[in-house]
């Protein structure tokens, strides 16, 4: 017997997609139609956005929740009319969140910058364990999307006149970020990563703005953020309290409002 496809453009990938939508991201999808925000944005228009969401992840390889990308469209929408608004994209992968965040962007009057070695995972000699105690090694090259086929992905299912694409390692290109941040989301896995991420974006972080990482499943990681040593001493301030920390894979990281 010959198992259907499962991959991108199947039946069965959409068939997940609806499934999920209605299952595990359902109250996240029911949030975001009911809120209120600073700009309009009618209710057909909040369908479209969840739809093209969904037919994103249909078509490209995607390492997120449709909640967790919502979660994120919420706080940019919350965040709607300040001058300049700023989204940062740190680990894009293939592309999918870049698309989405891309048309969260422009409905938003904001910008995404997507910063990405464009060559998979660096050299690394770290090696994890999930929260669940199930060991995990990110390979040199892993979840590598190059340049090209990221801006292909945008052209095709989002909004490429939004977008500024950072090249290189995340040593090399955030150093050189010079604007001002009002959400950033982190998809990096690496400690090391991590770190460098934080110590670099939360000093341009805007006032209510907030940094969500997709890597809180990560014991390592889960430490260090929750490490008020490594806030104190790497960026400054006093350690935020992240809620689910130690608990939850996507997390929300407000620094204090008078950092």
């Amino acid at each position: 017997m010959r198992w259907p496809r499962r991959g991108t453009d199947s039946l069965y990938r959409r068939l997940q997609s609806v499934r999920f939508l209605v299952t595990r991201d359902r109250r996240a999808v029911l949030a975001f139609l009911r809120a209120r925000y600073p700009l309009p944005l009618p209710l057909g228009v909040r369908l479209r956005l969840v739809a093209r969401f969904l037919h994103i992840t249909n078509h490209v390889r995607a390492y997120h929740s449709q909640a967790q990308m919502l979660a994120v469209a919420d706080e940019v929408f919350r965040l709607a009319g300040r001058p300049g608004l700023t989204i940062v994209e740190c680990g894009c992968g293939k592309g999918a969140s870049t698309a989405k965040l891309s048309l969260v962007a422009r409905l938003a009057g904001g910008r995404l910058i997507t910063c990405d070695s464009f060559k998979g995972m660096p050299p690394n000699d770290e090696h994890h364990e999930e929260l669940q105690g199930r060991p995990m090694v990110f390979r040199a090259g892993a979840f590598r999307g190059r340049l090209r086929e990221v801006q292909r992905t945008v052209e095709a299912f989002g909004a490429p006149e939004v977008v500024e694409y950072r090249k290189g390692w995340f040593h090399e290109t955030l150093p050189q970020l010079q604007e001002s941040v009002d959400v950033a989301l982190l998809d990096v896995d690496l400690l090391a990563s991590t770190e460098t991420c934080l110590v670099h974006l939360v000093p341009l972080l805007r006032r209510g703005g907030v940094i969500f990482t997709q890597d809180g499943h990560l014991r390592a990681i889960a430490a260090r953020l929750a490490d008020a040593r490594f806030w104190r001493d790497q960026i400054g301030i006093e350690a935020p309290a992240i809620a689910g920390v130690g608990r939850k894979k996507f997390l929300a990281i407000r620094p204090p409002r008078d950092a």
